[in-house]
């Protein structure tokens, strides 16, 4: 009797676990308006505290930080996984043309910056996993919304229900570049946003260079206050 009781909720479960896992399909409007809001809203929030991890052939980057979305600048402290030598840590300024690293043990952000010894090159168009997380970090923001109607259009999709915390999101794949056909799976997607019900960015994953492996990118609050450093020549700035 006890074996024959089980079988009705051993059945529903068996069901309800084919029904949460949804297809991937095309974006409903409220979706592609909400998503056609998150760089716009980031904007208007002007700065970000983001936690970011890169995966790299050197071994896996942390950056921990804050961007100023308005005038398009960063700071964070970098850790490289499995390593310990100087220049694995350190703290990172950059701008959408120029990266500054001063190597030493991760500082805290809320601490002045060091005033002198900074390394300074222009920022990587291509082949470096930093260059690319750095530069996707500062052009999560616009000054205006996208357009919704396109990206109904496109080929960005709703992937799936999910969580971060307590918080429920949906994890939206963005439209694939020019010339390249919608992802046949969900782990395929160059890009993806996680927003909570109100249109809230709460993660970003993002393929980068050659790697398989997603770069996560997650908002953890408002963003502190940015830095100066006078000894930190960044153009624009």
């Amino acid at each position: 009797m006890r074996r024959t009781a089980l079988l009705p909720v051993v059945l529903f479960a068996l069901l309800a676990g084919c029904a949460s896992a949804a297809e991937p399909r095309p974006l409903t409007t409220t979706e592609a308006e909400q998503l056609a809001m998150v760089r716009f809203t980031n904007y208007s929030q002007q700065t970000a505290d983001l936690t970011t991890t890169v995966p790299a052939p050197g071994g896996r980057l942390r950056l921990t930080g804050r961007v100023d979305f308005v005038n398009h600048v960063g700071y964070a402290s970098l850790e490289t996984e499995g390593r310990s030598d100087q220049d694995s840590t350190g703290l990172v300024l950059w701008n959408l043309t120029t990266v500054a690293f001063h190597p030493g043990p991760a500082g805290q952000l809320n601490e002045p910056p060091p005033p002198d010894s900074w390394q300074v090159r222009e920022l990587r168009e291509n082949g470096s996993e930093l260059d690319g997380a750095l530069r996707l970090m500062l052009n999560l923001a616009a000054d205006r919304p996208d357009n919704a109607q396109l990206l109904a259009q496109s080929s960005a999709r709703w992937l799936r229900a999910d969580s971060i915390g307590a918080v429920s999101v949906a994890v939206l794949e963005g439209p694939q570049q020019a010339g390249q056909a919608p992802s046949a799976q969900p782990g395929d997607a160059r890009l993806r946003y996680w927003l909570d019900a109100e249109g809230r960015l709460h993660r970003v994953e993002a393929r980068l260079g050659n790697q398989q492996e997603f770069a996560v990118i997650d908002f953890t609050g408002p963003g502190g206050p940015m830095p100066t450093v006078p000894g930190v020549p960044l153009p624009g700035q």
